[in-house]
């Protein structure tokens, strides 16, 4: 009985050992494959190459679309907003965060489908980078209460704030 314990034990500890050395050699293998699955998207931009990138601006899912757009060439994020399927909440994200690239604002302009949006009207008028022709267009189509408050604010474009101030006072009179 107890040859037969001592063997079992003798069994287990071999068995262990195998487990350990199975172990090791997984965690060998495994570091090369896990650092490249676990790399994020943010890094895998980093390495890709202009022409990769503006590929993947315009056929990425929304969160390339959102490293893409922070991109220092303006290619790149341009491209961003060219992507068919970026939605009306990710293009007044781009807006309220604030733009480098004065391109984006003048293609968001000239998209109809964007500016019958509201709130990316409101925010083309808040943006310093939009275009004052197009902006003090957009502020026309705003509400009493949104252009009272431009009237008022520091924030904005003086033009913009004293075009407010005159549609108010019209408005009055």
């Amino acid at each position: 009985m107890i040859d037969a314990e001592k063997e079992c034990e003798d069994n287990e500890i071999l068995l262990l050992d195998e487990i350990l050395d199975l172990d090791e050699e997984l965690e060998e293998f495994g570091e090369d494959a896990t650092e490249k699955e676990f790399r994020s998207k943010y890094q895998m931009s980093q390495a890709m190459g202009i022409s990769e990138k503006i590929k993947t601006a315009l056929t990425g899912d929304k969160e390339w679309r959102a490293i893409l757009i922070k991109d220092a060439n303006k290619l790149v994020s341009g491209a961003v907003v060219k992507n068919p399927r970026i939605t009306d909440a990710e293009i007044l994200n781009i807006l309220k965060v604030g733009v480098q690239n004065d391109e984006i604002i003048r293609t968001i302009c000239d998209n109809k489908e964007w500016v019958k949006n509201y709130l990316i009207r409101k925010a083309l008028v808040e943006c310093p980078k939009t275009p004052l022709p197009k902006a003090l267009r957009f502020l026309s189509s705003l509400n009493e209460k949104d252009i009272a408050g431009y009237a008022k604010s520091k924030n904005i474009s003086s033009v913009v704030s004293t075009q407010a101030r005159r549609m108010i006072m019209n408005k009055k009179s």
